[in-house]
This record gives C-alpha cells, structure tokens and sequence, in this order.
C-alpha cells in the first residue's frame, strides 16, 4: 500500500478535489490531505510531519514550503501550483464555478500524468519473478 500525502494552504478545495481524483485513478493507494494554515479544524500538517510518506504532493506555493518541516521520512515530494478558486470574492456564483471547474479540469489532467508516468507501475501487482501483471513466466 503507497501512502500520500495532499497539502495544500487551507485543505479546504484544492487537497479534496486532489484526493477524490487520484483515488478514482486505481487501488493500493492510502491518500490523506492537511493543510498548512491553522484554522476550522482541518488537519494541520503538522501532524503528518513525522510520519513516513512515499510521496508528498504539494499544491500551492505555501504547502511547498512547508517542506522544510518534514522529517526524513519523504520517498518523493511532487509540486504543483493551482491557483485557489475562492481566492477572491466574486459576486457572480457563475464565475466561482468557472474557477472551480478550470481548476478541476487541470488538476485531472496533470494528476493523471502523475499517475500514469510515476504511480501506476508502482502500483501494479506482480508475479514471483518481479514482473508485473503482464509476465507470462507461469
């Protein structure tokens, strides 16, 4: 089982959307989210900095720095940078869901690129002699 990690500033959006969308990608994947903002009882990233991670995956500027306050527990750290769609007030419910679905489409199409060059072999279940799926020594 592969455990990750989601940060992002206030785990409210971006980290949830995240987890939903590499979750639906396949199995053998444990996905939790935390934010580095204090606040409304999200989990703070702090409690997952001493925990061992096989990847830490960051989505906005604020998470990436809170790299610092990992332990040495980190297999792979991977960066992305999305922009918060309820960053600012809009007036128009028709843009936030704009933003929101901008965000979205984006956010599907690099994760899945993550998935599918980084995760998915990883992932895959393998025979005795080390291949995966696709061996064809029995």
């Amino acid at each position: 089982m592969m455990n990750i990690l989601i940060v992002s500033n206030n785990d409210a959006c971006r980290s949830r959307m995240a987890m939903e969308i590499l979750t639906s990608f396949g199995r053998g994947m444990k996905v939790f989210t935390a934010g580095v903002l204090p606040g409304n009882g999200i989990p703070d990233v702090e409690l997952y900095c001493h925990q061992p991670w096989d990847y830490v995956v960051t989505l906005c500027r604020e998470a990436e720095e809170s790299r610092k306050d990992f332990d040495n527990v980190v297999r792979n750290w991977k960066h992305f940078l999305y922009n918060d769609p309820f960053q600012a007030y809009y007036n128009d419910e028709d843009l936030v869901e704009q933003q929101v679905a901008e965000v979205y489409d984006l956010m599907h199409r690099q994760l899945y690129e993550f998935y599918r060059d980084e995760l998915s072999e990883q992932l895959l279940p393998r025979c005795r002699c080390g291949a995966n799926i696709y061996c064809r020594c029995e």
